[in-house]
């Protein structure tokens, strides 16, 4: 027999509820390290048949007290009036757990705390978050109307001001003197009043008045999170309910408390800050309870703007009355409050208009068909100016609806609001403003001709670089715009979204990458089939990588995005991964070299395949913990070929592009460094600064100057970024390195800033760090006015100019965040001073060697500042971060007139 029982109780009326408490221990890993008991207060034979085949106790419990017209009670009390009973009617056990029937365990660390709970104080229990009740007065209230029905005012004299003990989850020890005290108190309270709460203001009243609240281990409130109180949020990477406080910790027990157990659905907030639609019931060991779910492509960046629309809300769609919505998508739908059957585009598609506008920012655009300006503000957020037609806007209610929100996004600057029917209010604007749109979004009238229409005039006004979109293709009429866009020689396609959106562009632009959403089995209507949709074999293709690989979506979709640049721009050389592990990342390599490559290309997969090398001292992981002391040390994460990288290349049909070489890099790649030849794209994916060095010194000469280099464990593993570091040093330059995510990096070899030294200052390169006898370093503050600027810079070039050997300086001026700003100021700087030298008649001397640096992290700066002779500072700085105290070590430049 184990040593803790988790007790529950039900009826009929809750059988459903508990099989969900029952099952959420019963099918956790840990679920039999305890015994379960459940107290019978009404349940048929059937219920009792299914209730037998997991927990180790039925009982039917008595009333334990004299209780007035016990017979005319609910039976559900008996169990409430039981619970200070519990060591007597399940006896044997050390620590008895108690959950209520609407609750259920989602995280074992509950129990674990429970118990623990118990055994060091002999009672454990969670407050109740009385301050987030949607009317925190009304509660109060609340509680202290029901201390006075059980109690006398000398009982519970000021405790309706304490936090209320929840008794829906709670721990005892066998021999805790809580259980009798408790046992008191509800035998006290029955005289007043027996019904619901009873027992759980008893047991208020026993533990602050008779034991002390110091006599109680008070749990983290996720040990019962009370839904009716704040709703958790799902957290849709980790795929659990978490609380809504940073750093949001995944809650242990979920309380149905009060409505949530009614309702079947709610909407909730995720972690992510958008929504999803889902049961707060147990969803059983391999389901998820979400039903429906903002959905946003995970490679387009994500803003948030319901904040400007506090009349938006999630709506039901099924009984919708419009033939081409696309109800069984999954998505939520969006509606405003006022006009509930008129929809809001998706969240997915209001992501396509922001990441669409953000490549025209600066450029004129028009919308035909706002609404109620959700798509408005999306476009808008994007950096576009923004025309935009609605015959709706002639409504002043609407108007100003739609001016509202967007001044609440901060946009309104930015958009013209013209009330009037598209096209001809569209190509009034157009002659009347000499307009020629860069970015159209079609969204108006969808029955037939207007799209079209609205479709030939953006045809006729749109600029020669355009991008046109349109929304809800599922109707065949709004189709018809995109047919004429594509018998007018634009390209097109179409993104698989809710209501699915087509695109058309002509000339320097292209659309926006978008991944439709895995989860949907999708389908295109026959009015489409003759199109092209935006990545959804892509979209197949991660899914199935995901299992074959431990990269993170930045990662995996950043060696996506680089090899297929590399495919698209046609830079010679194979495909290199070093640290294969599953295979995942090397078989989308070769997937990528299959559907784009112009030329014959292989993926050469080196790595051991039967774990990691041995790590030296020098490997330790971010937060300085010994790589040997985390789960990734000397011989984890072997992956043999026949079962993982064969596997998913087989599955995706590229297993003959892929090359696996098996070994120790030290030893295979020298090996193979001939048979490997030019290298056009390297992932270096190796963790250990020796198996990085490694990589390096015998690939890196081999890469193609136009190729790219991703690594991925640079901000991981402190080894794999002193590798990288001193890897620059040999060569004798710095790498522009570009931040994926946390831990990812990749660097373009076009890039690179070499270091020259002032003997070698005829070098046609284009770009370098440039230093001489006395090298000083400035960081300038850019965002100041350029005239303040170039002043101060002025002060410092003449200075030299003026001096007798002003081809021994070199500055090296900070240039983030804009070096093109950075230049043009020096420049102005540095024509100023001359041309005043040569009016005052002055012999101008050579001019000291200046470099624009950016793009540096604090590791590179620290290392380039071991170059520095001398700072000259300045009346606004903007240092490197963590680098002011070593720069301002450095001597102050005083140059001798």
């Amino acid at each position: 027999m184990n040593s803790t029982i988790v007790v529950t109780s039900a009826d009929s009326k809750f059988f459903e509820l508990v099989q969900g408490t029952i099952l959420s221990i019963r099918e956790k890993p840990q679920g039999y390290s305890v015994d379960i008991g459940f107290l019978d207060t009404g349940c048929t034979l059937e219920q009792l048949q299914w209730i037998s085949q997991y927990v180790d106790h039925i009982i039917e419990p008595g009333w334990n007290y004299d209780i007035p017209s016990s017979n005319s009670q609910p039976n559900y009390l008996k169990a409430l009036a039981s619970r200070p009973f519990l060591p007597e009617y399940f006896p044997g056990y050390e620590v008895y757990i108690w959950i209520d029937a609407d609750a259920w365990l989602q995280d074992w660390s509950a129990i674990e705390l429970l118990t623990l709970g118990a055994k060091r104080k002999g009672f454990s229990i969670v407050t109740e978050l009385v301050a987030k009740h949607v009317n925190r007065f009304w509660m109060q209230t609340w509680i202290t109307w029901h201390y006075h029905k059980y109690f006398h005012h000398t009982e519970f004299n000021r405790l309706d001001i304490e936090p209320l003990l929840n008794a829906g989850v709670f721990s005892g020890a066998r021999q805790s003197i809580h259980w009798s005290a408790w046992g008191k108190r509800v035998e006290q309270a029955i005289l007043r009043c027996f019904d619901l709460w009873t027992d759980q203001f008893a047991l208020n009243v026993s533990i602050y008045k008779d034991l002390g609240l110091d006599r109680v281990e008070l749990l983290p409130l996720n040990c019962n999170w009370l839904a009716h109180y704040q709703l958790p949020l799902w957290d849709p990477q980790k795929r659990l309910w978490v609380d809504p406080f940073p750093p949001h910790e995944p809650i242990g027990i979920v309380h149905l408390t009060a409505d949530a157990k009614t309702r079947p659905t709610h909407i909730v907030l995720t972690t992510e800050g958008f929504k999803v639609e889902a049961s707060l019931r147990y969803p059983g060991k391999n389901s998820l309870p979400i039903k429906r779910y903002d959905y946003v492509s995970n490679n387009q960046r994500r803003i948030h703007l319901d904040y400007s629309f506090p009349l938006m809300t999630v709506v039901d769609p099924s009984s919708h009355p419009w033939p081409y919505l696309r109800k069984e998508i999954p998505h939520l739908s969006h509606a405003d409050l006022r006009q509930p059957l008129i929809g809001f585009v998706s969240r997915d598609e209001a992501h396509i208009l922001y990441n669409t506008a953000l490549k025209f920012q600066g450029k004129p655009a028009l919308e035909i068909g706002c609404w109620l300006g959700w798509s408005t503000a999306h476009l808008a957020l994007g950096g576009v100016v923004l025309d935009v037609v609605d015959p709706a806007l002639a409504n002043p209610q609407i108007y100003e609806s739609v001016d509202q929100s967007l001044r609440l996004a901060g946009v309104r600057s930015n958009v013209n609001l013209y009330p009037g029917y598209s096209p001809e209010k569209a190509e009034e604007i157009a002659r009347e403003k000499n307009r020629r749109w860069s970015l159209i979004y079609i969204d108006g009238n969808h029955d037939a001709p207007a799209p079209l229409l609205d479709a030939q005039v953006a045809d006729r006004y749109a600029a020669e670089d355009a991008l046109i979109l349109f929304h809800d293709l599922a109707s065949p009429d709004v189709a018809e715009g995109l047919n004429y866009l594509r018998a007018r020689g634009w390209n097109t396609m179409i993104y698989q979204t809710m209501q699915i959106m087509g695109v058309a562009w002509r000339g320097n632009v292209q659309p926006v990458e978008h991944i439709p959403d895995p989860a949907v089995d999708w389908t295109l209507p026959e009015h489409l089939k003759g199109y092209p949709v935006y990545n959804l074999e892509l979209s197949r293709v991660l899914e199935k990588v995901k299992a074959f690989t431990l990269l993170g979506f930045e990662r995996l979709w950043n060696l996506y995005t680089l090899a297929k640049r590399v495919c698209q721009e046609d830079i010679s050389g194979n495909f290199v991964e070093c640290g294969v592990c599953r295979g995942g990342s090397s078989a989308l390599l070769a997937w990528v070299i299959k559907n784009y490559s112009r030329r014959p290309r292989k993926v050469y997969a080196f790595d051991t395949f039967s774990g990691m090398p041995q790590p030296t001292e020098v490997d330790r992981d971010y937060r300085g913990f010994l790589a040997n002391d985390t789960p990734y040390g000397a011989g984890a994460l072997g992956a043999p070929v026949s079962e993982n990288l064969e596997v998913i290349s087989r599955e995706l049909g590229v297993w003959d592009l892929i090359v696996p070489v098996q070994g120790l890099f030290a030893d295979t790649l020298p090996a193979y460094r001939d048979q490997v030849g030019e290298i056009a794209f390297l992932h270096a994916d190796a963790d250990w600064y020796q198996s990085t060095m490694d990589i390096f010194q015998n690939l890196y000469e081999q890469v193609n100057s136009q190729g790219f280099i991703q690594i991925d464990d640079y901000g991981h593993w402190q080894g794999c970024r002193e590798a990288v570091h001193d890897f620059e040093r040999e060569i004798g330059a710095f790498f522009r390195l570009h931040s994926i995510d946390y831990t990812g990096v990749w660097v373009s070899l076009a890039e690179n800033l070499p270091v020259v030294r002032d003997s070698l200052t005829e070098t046609t390169l284009p770009q370098g760090i440039r230093l001489s006898k006395f090298n000083v370093v400035l960081f300038p503050y850019w965002e100041l006015e350029t005239e303040q600027l170039a002043e101060e810079l002025e002060k410092l070039l003449e200075q030299i100019l003026l001096s007798p050997n002003s081809k021994d300086y070199a500055l090296i001026l900070l240039g983030d965040p804009d070096p093109q700003l950075a230049n043009q100021t020096l420049e102005m700087a540095a024509g100023n001073v001359i041309l005043k030298l040569m009016e005052k008649g002055e012999e101008v001397a050579e001019e000291p060697l200046c470099s624009v640096v950016s793009g540096l992290n604090p590791w590179q700066w620290e290392r380039l500042i071991q170059h520095m002779n001398y700072r000259y500072p300045l009346k606004r700085e903007r240092f490197p971060k963590g680098l002011r105290s070593a720069v301002q070590k450095l001597p102050v430049l005083l140059i001798a007139q």
